[in-house]
């Protein structure tokens, strides 16, 4: 194997070995390997570099043969092999024997890479080479002792990484890793190879892509993880400083994942959290820790810090002066440290020159709206960790900001009360402050609930459900932070000036997420309505409470009710009225949403707020969307809605309410002229407004009460029951039309179909085929007999066995979604039109399963319905390409494998369903060599399908899985499907797609086709 690729991944798998899947006997077979390769980490993705008489060898190498190595002899080489190995040596400035071994190993894996050339290949090999290194390192020093984490290894096996990683950093490791951060530069890579035709299709540009990324984001990576073991030494420090220094943001204003990851590795730099929690080892820590040993680091730094030469990013050069500032702040707090005091005693102004230079308007948009926040652990927790040092380290700070809050909203009113604008120089460093929490918060992918510091439980928990393991907690004194921060969160919201208002209720929202954050939150706006809150805030009591809230909605609700116009008059219309402004407005959505998220975590709250007998919140909610408001507070009380129905014993009532209300007009009163309700929204406003807010709530409302509770006789009385009016709203009001309305926001298109194909996937996928579905159920309305509605999935099963619309849009979208996915590049609403083809694949495939009992019972009954297998009408012609291509629409999807698994799965277990007869094979075949570069892509599906790495069998399929487990079972469960496939195909009469995929002759006989070995 080629020496800048073969060893790296032996290396790699080495590492992966003995320290992520704990195989005892790699940890030998790792210190062999460590030994022979420590050169490659000291001179780091360092080239063997070219050769005069390298160069000649190669040159004579088609007449006189050249040694390779690990081949014994000579080998002659082909001319064409020979030039390509002299652009290759150019491209990637290597040995010319480097560059031949790069090609040799490139044409050896080609058949892993159909449709790729061995150049190509080397490309990918070469990257992928520089990749496994840069992995290697990262998990090496991940797995050193220090004072962040242990991964829990043999005592031997993290000696021996420490030992290694430490020489590695005294020979300059910092400065190779951010010079090679600094110079390999995607732009400039891509420019070289596409100058010598480096690069393929639009995959392999994508492959080749994500490994230069991967092998930055890796070696930055290393540094961070090697801070939150160890720290770095004053002058690696330095140069670390000194790369920050002139840093810049993406275009959406945020830190790359790179430049995230160092900023990181400083602010671990400064940390000293991490004494306070008196483990055995604390005192060995100190003394290793320069920031508390070294007075010299502290002074250089220091000195460097206060520098008033202005950074690239002003609010990067801010975030490390906090981070700094709270450092100090630290170590003033240590009784062991006296000697630095004059450093400690500078705090205060350090932390105001951040202030300045808005640091925590900086942390919320470039830091915490980093696409790569959420994916690291250890970043949340040191934000986390900064946000809530400053609040218990810095309280006379932090009172500082409050009062110039204060001030500044005083001068705001009295400039409104004398007719004057605003000032414009004001600061709005606690708002800042505020949304800064609301967002670190608001999500939880770790399910770490680190906001409960927060909270300090005035009662003990007496529910066990909700709480768990932090019963035990409750019932201690709480620590002081933990009474720092409470206190914070209930003086905020004191008295609370109405310029921070907003702020304030964004901050509750992204503290109140998470099972025990809800309740306690529940509890301070329960609290905050009583007669004790009243004494401290003066009559009416706080505004920051149920009792307010939900008393200011009925007044909204008494005063729009008065407004309403008759039905037969202008309804719905959304004039200028004198109920709600643009402010007022702004304040109802933010509580709403904290409203939403409480209810969503706790299942209590729920319950307390809907049995409340003054609050009665589904009623209000119901009779304001009834009220004319603006599309977006709708959508927000309808988000709210949602939240209550996750609970059975609401959704059931919320149905009949919400039948009753007539949000969706399903009852035409005879005198009406005018249609009312959400359709007129959608169809009017929204569409006008090329915005959907309204209508993708609804979906989600719908979405969640299908799945908590479903009620057959939903109407009962006013018109034939069921949930057919529903059903047709959805499917020809919004999955129809969604593709041919104007969209101000291109991904909210996507975000509309992931939302509407949401509800058929849940009504598709419980619904079984019973015998009454099949005979016409009387009912009487009104002294006549009429017929009820069928159930939800009997409709969508006849829609998806017809050449129907909605067939015929999903056949269409799933072909749009293979195109889009086939280009490689990032588009607005990705995420969502995944999704979206994933239901869509999944609508095809409970039809497929359920098609059999469906027209079995139809037989049988008397009803005159005409349907046609699934699997025919697959096979039919596109309307847009004249082809019959459908089957090999889905079946493209199996080339996105690796980077969309579930679409992967979807498509293999339809594949698999519908190829059991012999014509439907002989027809796939056809379809499948049809297109030469189509053909291929196919073939390359399976493949990739086929050889995944990853793919894993679970022994107990029904537990919670973490995503990479999850991935695993997908990968495995795909392979099964298309094995079936093929052993199926095997029992067809040939031409079949087993034939095909073994590479067969498929126009001749089989006996007649010529076996080669693979890769011919």
């Amino acid at each position: 194997a080629a020496s800048l690729w073969g060893p790296y991944k032996d290396i790699w798998q080495t590492v992966m070995n003995a320290i992520w899947k704990r195989q005892p006997e790699a940890i030998h077979r790792l210190d062999q390997v460590l030994k022979k390769h420590k050169s490659d980490f000291i001179s780091l993705f360092r080239n063997p570099p070219k050769n005069v008489q390298q160069h000649e060898k190669i040159q004579k190498a088609s007449t006189e043969g050249v040694a390779i190595q690990g081949q014994q002899g000579t080998r002659l080489l082909p001319e064409q092999l020979i030039r390509e190995a002299f652009i290759l040596s150019d491209l990637f400035d290597i040995g010319e024997l480097a560059a031949v071994e790069l090609l040799l190993a490139g044409e050896h894996q080609q058949p892993h890479f159909p449709g790729l050339t061995r150049g190509l290949v080397a490309v990918l090999l070469y990257w992928d080479g520089k990749r496994c290194i840069a992995n290697s390192l990262r998990t090496l020093i991940q797995s050193r002792q220090g004072k962040t984490w242990t991964l829990e290894l043999s005592q031997e096996l993290v000696s021996m990484t420490t030992r290694f990683t430490d020489d590695l950093m005294e020979q300059g490791l910092t400065q190779k890793i951010l010079t090679l951060v600094s110079h390999i530069d995607l732009n400039n890579e891509f420019d070289k190879l596409q100058r010598e035709r480096g690069l393929g299709s639009e995959k392999h540009r994508k492959e080749v892509s994500d490994l230069i990324k991967e092998c930055r984001q890796s070696l930055a990576e290393s540094l961070f993880v090697w801070t939150c073991q160890s720290p770095l030494s004053k002058d690696d420090t330095l140069i670390l400083i000194s790369y920050l220094e002139k840093v810049t943001v993406e275009a959406d204003g945020s830190l790359d994942g790179v430049n995230l990851s160092l900023l990181m590795a400083l602010l671990y730099c400064f940390d000293v959290s991490f004494l306070e929690q008196g483990t055995e080892d604390r005192e060995d820590l100190m003394h290793r820790l320069p920031l508390l040993a070294e007075r010299q680091y502290i002074a250089t730094i220091h000195t460097r810090l206060q520098d008033s030469q202005p950074w690239k990013l002003p609010g990067l050069q801010a975030t490390v002066r906090l981070a700094w500032a709270l450092a100090l702040r630290g170590i003033s707090q240590l009784s062991d440290v006296t000697a630095l005091a004059e450093f400690t005693e500078a705090d205060e102004a350090m932390a105001e020159l951040a202030v300045a230079d808005d640091v925590f308007l900086f942390l919320t948009e470039s830091v915490v709206g980093s696409e790569n926040f959420y994916q690291e652990e250890f970043y949340i927790r040191k934000i986390h960790n900064l946000v809530t040092d400053f609040l218990a380290l810095m309280p006379m700070k932090v009172k500082q900001l409050r009062n110039r809050a204060d001030e500044d909203a005083r001068m705001i009113h009295m400039s409104i009360q004398m007719g004057n604008d605003p000032p414009i120089s004001l600061r709005r460093d606690l708002e800042h402050l505020m949304l800064l929490i609301a967002e670190l918060y608001r999500k939880d992918p770790f399910n770490l609930e680190l906001a409960l510091e927060y909270w300090c439980p005035s009662e003990p928990l007496q529910t066990s459900t909700i709480m768990g393991s932090y019963l035990g907690v409750a019932h201690q004194r709480p620590p002081q932070r933990q009474v720092v921060l409470s206190k914070f969160v209930r003086q905020m919201g004191d008295l609370l000036p109405s310029t921070i208002y907003i702020p304030y209720l964004k901050m509750l929202r992204g503290l109140a997420s998470g099972p025990q954050c809800a309740h306690y939150c529940f509890s301070l706006l329960k609290v905050n309505g009583s007669s004790h809150a009243e004494n401290i805030q003066g009559a009416g009591g706080s505004p920051v409470s149920w009792e307010h809230f939900f008393h200011s909605l009925m007044l909204y609700h008494e005063h729009l009710r008065k407004d309403l116009p008759s039905a037969d008059s202008v309804q719905y219309r959304h004039l200028p009225l004198r109920g709600i402004t643009q402010k007022e407005q702004d304040g109802l959505i933010a509580f709403l949403q904290l409203t939403t998220v409480i209810v969503n975590w706790s299942e209590n709250a729920r319950l307390a707020l809907c049995e409340h007998p003054q609050w009665t919140p589904v009623v209000v909610i119901l009779g304001l969307l009834q009220c004319s408001i603006p599309p977006v507070l709708k959508a927000e009380l309808l988000e709210t809605l949602t939240a209550f129905g996750k609970s059975p014993e609401i959704a059931a009532s919320l149905w009949q309410s919400l039948e009753y209300s007539q949000i969706l007009q399903t009852v035409r009163s005879p005198g009406q002229r005018q249609a009312i309700g959400i359709e007129v929204e959608l169809n009017e406003i929204e569409s006008r407004c090329e915005e959907y807010p309204l209508t993708r709530a609804f979906c989600r409302l719908i979405s969640t009460l299908v799945e908590s509770s479903f009620p057959s006789n939903l109407g009962a009385g006013l018109r034939p029951p069921g949930f057919d009016p529903y059903l047709q709203f959805l499917r020809d009001a919004v999955f129809l039309r969604f593709r041919t309305r104007a969209y101000r926001r291109a991904a909210e298109k996507w975000e509309v179909a992931e939302v509407v194909l949401e509800v058929f996937y849940k009504l598709l996928r419980d619904y079984e085929p019973q015998l009454e579905d099949f005979v016409d159920q009387y009912v009487e309305l009104q002294g006549e007999e009429i017929i009820a509605f069928k159930p939800p999935g009997f409709n969508l099963m006849y829609h998806l066995l017809n050449e129907s619309p909605m067939l015929e849009l999903s056949l269409s979208l799933l072909e749009e979604g293979v195109k889009q996915l086939d280009t490689y590049a990032p588009f607005p609403g990705k995420k969502h039109l995944e999704k979206a083809v994933q239901y869509c694949l999944a609508l095809l495939n409970f039809t497929l399963q359920k098609e059999n009992a469906f027209m079995d019972l139809l037989r049988e009954s008397h009803l005159s319905l005409i349907v046609t297998p699934l699997e025919q009408l697959l096979q039919g012609i596109n309307p847009r390409t004249k082809k019959a291509d459908h089957v090999v629409n889905i079946a493209r999807y199996l080339y996105h494998g690796n980077s969309n698994p579930e679409l992967a799965f979807e498509s293999a277990k339809i594949l698999c369903c519908i190829s059991c007869n012999s014509n439907i094979q002989i027809k796939l075949v056809g379809d499948f060599t049809h297109d030469q570069s189509i053909s291929q892509k196919l073939m390359a599906g399976f493949v990739e399908c086929l050889d995944n790495e990853d793919a894993e069998e679970l022994i107990n399929p029904d537990e919670e899985l973490e995503p990479e487990k999850k991935r695993a079972r997908i990968h495995h469960e795909t392979r099964i499907h298309i094995l079936n496939l093929l052993i199926t195909s095997l029992e067809c009469s040939p031409p079949s797609l087993a034939l095909y995929l073994l590479g067969y002759e498929l126009k001749k006989p089989v006996s007649t086709t010529n076996l080669q070995d693979p890769g011919m």
